[in-house]
C-alpha cells in the first residue's frame, strides 16, 4: 500500500475518533449516560490514565511521560509502517490500527490533559471498563498482529 493512502486511512480513523469524542462530548455531561442498548451506553469519562484508568492519579508530571512514551511508540510504529519492505496485509492493518488508535489518544491527552472514553458495555451486574473508538482500534490491531504473528510469520520462518 502506497504511503499516500496508509495516511488517508490513518487520517479517517483518527478523524472518526476524534469526531466522535466531540459529539460525545457536546451532548453529555461527565459522568452521564445515554442508554443505547440493553448491554451498551455512552457513559462521558475523562480518563487521565492508560487503559483501565492505570496511573489516573499522576498528575500532570505523569501526563506529560505517558505523552513523551507514547510519542515515541508511535514513531516507532509509524517507521515499521512505512518502511520499504513488503508486508503482508495482516501486518500492514495491524499497524494502521494500532498508530490510528494511539494518535487519537495522544490527542486528547495533549489538547485536553485526559482521553475521552465513553463507550460502555456491561451485562447484567457485570460492567466492563468504559472506551473510545482509538481503544478499540489499538486492541483489533494488536489482536491482528498476534494472529500474524503467531500463525504466519512464524510458519515461513519455520
Amino acid at each position: 500500500m502506497k504511503t499516500s493512502q496508509l495516511s488517508l486511512v490513518l487520517i479517517f480513523l483518527v478523524g472518526l475518533d476524534q469526531v466522535s469524542k466531540m459529539l460525545i462530548s457536546s451532548q453529555l455531561n461527565v459522568g452521564e449516560s445515554l442508554n443505547l442498548l440493553p448491554f451498551l451506553s455512552f457513559t462521558l469519562v475523562h480518563n487521565t490514565g492508560i487503559a483501565f484508568s492505570i496511573f489516573n492519579d499522576g498528575g500532570a508530571i505523569a501526563r506529560w511521560v505517558l505523552v513523551f512514551i507514547i510519542s515515541s511508540l508511535l514513531v516507532y510504529l509509524f517507521f515499521l509502517l512505512v518502511k520499504k519492505t513488503s508486508k503482508h496485509k495482516l501486518e500492514l492493518s495491524s499497524l494502521v490500527l494500532i498508530v490510528s488508535g494511539g494518535l487519537g489518544n495522544l490527542m486528547d491527552r495533549v489538547f485536553l490533559g485526559y482521553v475521552v472514553d465513553f463507550i460502555h458495555l456491561f451485562y447484567k451486574d457485570y460492567s466492563f471498563y468504559v472506551f473510545n473508538l482509538a481503544d478499540s482500534y489499538i486492541t483489533v490491531g494488536i489482536m491482528i498482529y498476534l494472529t500474524y504473528f503467531f500463525f504466519i510469520e512464524r510458519t515461513n520462518d519455520a
